[in-house]
């Protein structure tokens, strides 16, 4: 089987530690932005790539069946304000960020508090106290970050009225994307959400919030997540970042 990528996050381990040893074997972990760019590079690869990469690569066939979606509290980014600040300016990714936290933490925080905030990122942990910022990635449950932020996910869903599908599987060979597809459906299909395999690294308040909301992250793609997909790639559109509106290239 042809190299299949992965987010290195928790969620996407969980999702692989689900899968025939084949399909394991094939699979490589890689930071969120890198997804797309190496989807590029070989035209059989097939990726778990941002939705948001979607929005510059519309040409990609977009799996229909399988992604991660998100509706609950239980996700991979959580925001975090600056206390004692009325004004909102600027706001600091850390962690896994990519194209989705760029984009639609701008285009939320347009939404709740009508500014346009400056979007920097940052590798320094020390200061991130002192300024609104959102975290991505293994770090919110590594350090049990996400007790004390905001559900970068429910924000969006109550945004779109519609589940937050945080990456999609695609490829530019439809006929490889619909094999890939084909073979993760049939593993997970048949597995209840309490069952999947959540890493024990983690500690053990992080470990029992991630058991308790397993049932919010859905990897199987029903209708609602399609509608959510849709909805999430018309907002830039919407708040005049692009000039027409994206018509995804799904492959069921």
């Amino acid at each position: 089987m042809n190299k299949i990528f992965f987010p290195n996050n928790i969620f996407s381990k969980i999702l692989s530690g689900t899968l025939d040893k084949t399909v394991q074997n094939s699979i490589n972990l890689l930071p969120s932005a890198s997804l797309t760019k190496k989807l590029l590079e070989d035209f059989s690869t097939v990726a778990l790539i941002p939705t948001s990469d979607i929005i510059t690569n519309k040409e990609l066939y977009i799996s229909g069946k399988i992604g991660i979606s998100f509706e609950g509290p239980l996700c991979s980014s959580y925001i975090f304000y600056e206390k004692d600040k009325d004004v909102i300016n600027g706001l600091k990714l850390y962690g896994d960020a990519s194209t989705m936290e760029v984009i639609f933490g701008k285009i939320l925080f347009k939404e709740l508090y009508n500014t346009n905030v400056e979007i920097t990122l940052t590798t320094d942990k020390t200061n991130l106290g002192n300024s609104n910022y959102i975290i991505t990635g293994d770090y919110n449950f590594l350090e049990s970050k996400f007790k004390s932020g905001i559900s970068f996910a429910e924000e969006i869903v109550d945004m779109i009225s519609a589940p937050f599908v945080n990456y999609v599987l695609a490829s530019q060979d439809r006929d490889k994307l619909i094999e890939v597809s084909e073979s993760i459906i049939e593993k997970i299909s048949n597995i209840s959400m309490g069952d999947f395999p959540i890493p024990n690294e983690l500690p053990q308040e992080s470990y029992s919030f991630i058991k308790e909301n397993i049932s919010k992250v859905f990897y199987s793609l029903a209708d609602q997540d399609i509608e959510g997909i849709n909805q999430l790639i018309r907002l830039p559109f919407y708040h005049g970042m692009l000039k027409d509106i994206i018509e995804v290239n799904f492959v069921q």
